[in-house]
């Protein structure tokens, strides 16, 4: 019984059926649409079609393969060579400008302040690991 239902329901073809759609203005003059007319009857009946914008039933449209992005090789930089002396003068002014870092008269903010901070930070990292590196 089931199936002889779903049989039946399977050949059955069921026309899709658009309800009307209406366009009115509200009252600041924006567009809105709805599926009833407006009440002080100032609105627009709009007809939709439907349109496919692929026609997948033609075999002799393929469709368009995904590209991959080419991951291309990047060199590394090379680290310029730095003699310890100046690895460690190079650290000792990042430290210097970490301690000693007030902020500016323009950048009230704390979020300025907090991110100059931090980048101050990385460099005095960045150049003191380096110094360590090479004792």
């Amino acid at each position: 019984m089931v199936r002889l239902l779903l049989l039946c329901s399977l050949l059955l073809p069921i026309p899709l059926i658009a309800s009307a759609v209406y366009q009115s203005n509200d009252k600041y003059g924006r567009p809105v649409f709805s599926d009833t007319p407006n009440k002080n009857g100032k609105h627009q009946l709009l007809e939709i079609q439907i349109q496919n914008d692929y026609d997948w039933h033609n075999p002799e449209l393929t469709l368009r393969k995904a590209r991959k992005l080419k991951k291309k090789k990047r060199r590394k930089k090379k680290k310029k060579s730095y003699s310890f002396a100046e690895l460690q003068s190079k650290c000792a002014q990042s430290r210097y400008r970490y301690q000693h870092f007030r902020g500016s008269n323009t950048a009230s903010d704390w979020g300025s302040y907090k991110s100059k901070i931090i980048k101050y930070a990385q460099k005095r990292d960045y150049w003191c690991s380096r110094a360590l590196k090479r004792k």
